[in-house]
């Protein structure tokens, strides 16, 4: 894990039952991210849901595998009541209130 400490500036690294996915405290939120990345398994699993391929998973994030995007899917598939929690929490309508109070806290701010 040596390699990983400058990457995640030495915070601690959880393993996973799943060999690309890990999570690392204040790293992606604290979700499970994918191993040498911050990109968050939560990522992938929202753009393979809205009909991405692999192949699609693979141009856009060209840093990654086709055994990391398959494992943090596996990973989604393994731990999915959790997952689609974190997958609800992150929708917009679900985020709506607190980006409308910042809005007005801007508004009432420049005012």
């Amino acid at each position: 894990m040596e390699s990983f400490n400058q990457l995640y500036e030495g915070k601690p690294i959880e393993l996973t039952d799943h060999p690309h996915i890990v999570k690392v405290l204040g790293v992606g939120s604290n979700e499970p991210i994918i191993l040498q990345t911050c990109i968050m398994v939560r990522s992938i699993v929202e753009q393979y849901q809205l009909g991405s391929s692999i192949e699609e998973l693979l141009w856009d994030y060209p840093r990654l595998s086709a055994a990391q995007i398959f494992d943090a899917l596996a990973y989604y598939h393994d731990h999915k009541k959790d997952m689609d929690k974190l997958l609800a929490d992150a929708t917009y309508e679900n985020w709506k209130p607190f980006i409308d109070e910042m809005l007005n806290e801007q508004t009432e701010t420049v005012s």
